[in-house]
């Protein structure tokens, strides 16, 4: 939000829209955005910026936390007013992830309703939480082409243009976010879908859903009474919706009295058994500040982004760039280690292997080789150099208690101050000369019809947008509400979720074969709701996987989105 804000200047909100709001008058600037996407020309995107004042009991915060914001994704071909598309998919994003994290899957879907004939947009939403970063380094690194400049910026005191990174905030800087719960971020969904599409058309055409945490947040959404009074309900949250839809997650979780039956963290009542572990492994912080979630850490996410665009296959220097302290070390640790001494002992480190910056990247998301499942997208397999089955932080093909970290067809580079590797992309998978890796067991890690997102696309996803794809300064306080609603708590700020609002309008469910909700029970079916399963795909597949897969189809997910979406909107 940082870069839209920044922009701002007087005659821009001279001329920005005006209107009734509830902390003064509407303002509401839009920036088009320069994205090195391939579609760039047929998807046209910006990033709208609105402003609305957190309530003044929030305490002192950054001017930019007064706004809020998100992503919009319209067919360059199409109306340029909101109102007039076809269709409108405002989306939540998940746990730890900001709206840059649905750019694929935004551009999937304008693309896919753009080829029958039809215009739509998709906007993703920036978290409150979000104005906290500072994209200056990241942007300065796209622009100069320099991902190195970008590193330095932020860990190594760089100047750019004369300007310095302010450093990360602690929690004293961010005590406003502890405000900043489930009434806040509903509430900000809320004044996004009214601001622009009036109230007549909203159960015409507007669809509102999310992925992973997005889905419990949704059902929130759909069930608050944002006047407050029951007896009016023309600002009801299902009131705002013509439909629903869940990227792999459940609408009828945290928040309505029954559990997703999720598997790993993220998405339905898993989610909701995160906010205790976080709390108490953040001491104190308003946000989740626990390697490898802390904003530290974090930042490397975009910058590594960064390198595996410009410089895929160049052996990377990322690592010894990044700082040597005890947040990266225990990340190093956690995500990096072949097994339980290796992960004592760190002999070897990662730091001793030889890799592109492709493979700096892939290590950290893939699904053969991340632990954290809800990190996971099916981007290909090492290539050039041995491998070998992962036994930690989870023993290979087990599960730790809490669900978010397991070692299912995990696999780790074996050959420390060897070859170079190098990625295989999924793309390519299939194609002469893809790398045959086996388990212990004898069987492959993974296969081509598991391999769905591609890897150059995913890396600038992550960087592209003024927005984050990785969220720095997640609240607590969102996942403690959470937790509260889902025990029936509707006393303090929840005693506005009134009302059972997922049942009034048809649903979607699109499920990952290997994400959270792998081994749920079916989502509720008849009448016009729609569910698909989508193999090979993993947790965050479902937000990037390329609209040409490797096998020449289009991509499944949004099909079948927009053929249900078709059901409500007319043909």
């Amino acid at each position: 939000m940082a870069a839209a804000v920044a922009a701002l200047t007087l005659p821009a909100i001279a001329a920005s829209s005006a209107g009734a709001a509830p902390h003064g008058p509407w303002l509401r600037v839009e920036t088009p955005v320069r994205s090195a996407s391939a579609d760039a020309n047929q998807v046209k995107e910006s990033y709208v910026s609105l402003r609305f004042r957190l309530p003044p009991e929030a305490g002192p915060r950054p001017p930019a936390c007064d706004w809020i914001g998100y992503l919009r994704f319209r067919d360059a071909g199409g109306p340029r007013t909101e109102k007039d598309a076809d269709a409108i998919f405002v989306t939540m994003p998940g746990i730890f992830a900001g709206a840059g994290s649905l750019d694929i899957f935004a551009r999937n879907v304008v693309r896919t309703a753009r080829a029958s004939g039809r215009h739509v947009e998709v906007w993703t939403l920036d978290r409150r939480s979000n104005c906290l970063e500072d994209h200056y380094g990241v942007d300065q690194g796209k622009l100069r082409r320099d991902y190195r400049l970008a590193l330095k910026y932020y860990y190594h005191d760089a100047a750019i243009n004369g300007r310095h990174f302010g450093g990360f905030k602690s929690s004293q800087d961010a005590q406003f976010l502890k405000a900043v719960g489930l009434e806040q971020t509903v509430r900000d969904e809320y004044t996004v879908i009214r601001r622009a599409v009036p109230r007549k058309l909203r159960k015409k055409k507007v669809f509102c859903g999310g992925h992973s945490l997005g889905g419990p947040l949704t059902t929130a959404f759909a069930g608050w009474d944002f006047d407050g009074n029951p007896k009016t309900t023309d600002d009801a949250g299902y009131n705002q919706c013509a439909g629903y839809f869940a990227l792999d997650t459940r609408l009828d979780g945290t928040t309505s009295g029954g559990g997703s039956g999720g598997g790993s963290g993220g998405g339905g009542s898993s989610s909701v058994g995160l906010a205790d572990f976080f709390a108490q492994a953040s001491q104190g912080s308003p946000y989740v500040n626990a390697p490898p979630f802390t904003p530290e850490t974090i930042q490397a996410v975009p910058l590594t982004a960064l390198a595996a665009f410009q410089a895929p296959r160049a052996e990377s220097d990322v690592i010894d760039l990044l700082p040597r302290d005890a947040n990266f070390e225990l990340t190093f640790r956690t995500l990096f280690s072949r097994d339980a001494a290796n992960a004592a002992t760190q002999m070897p480190s990662i730091r001793d292997f030889r890799t592109t910056n492709e493979v700096a990247l892939g290590a950290t998301f893939d699904d053969n080789s991340s632990p954290v499942s809800i990190l996971r997208a099916s981007l290909g397999t090492f290539a050039g150099g041995p491998v070998a089955q992962k036994e930690w932080p989870a023993p290979y093909n087990g599960e730790l208690a809490t669900g978010l970290i397991d070692g299912k067809h995990l696999m780790i580079p074996t050959a420390a101050k060897g070859p170079l590797y190098k990625w295989w992309d999924s793309t390519q998978f299939g194609m002469p000369g893809t790398p045959v890796q086996k388990d212990d067991a004898g069987q492959p890690f993974t296969s081509k019809g598991s391999e769905v997102t591609a890897i150059h696309q995913f890396a600038r996803a992550i960087f592209d947008a003024p927005a984050d794809f990785a969220e720095q300064y997640f609240p607590l306080r969102l996942l403690a509400d959470q937790q509260d609603a889902g025990n029936g708590d509707r006393s303090g700020s929840l005693e506005n979720l009134r009302y059972q609002g997922i049942p009034r309008h048809p649903q979607f469910y699109a499920d990952a074969q290997h994400g959270i909700e792998e081994g749920s029970d079916p989502p509720p079916l008849g009448g016009r709701n729609a569910w698909i399963k989508l193999p090979g795909y993993d947790h965050i597949d479902v937000a990037t996987a390329a609209l040409r897969q490797n096998t020449g189809k289009h991509e499944a997910e949004s099909t079948a989105l927009w053929k249900f979406a078709r059901t409500i909107v007319g043909p």
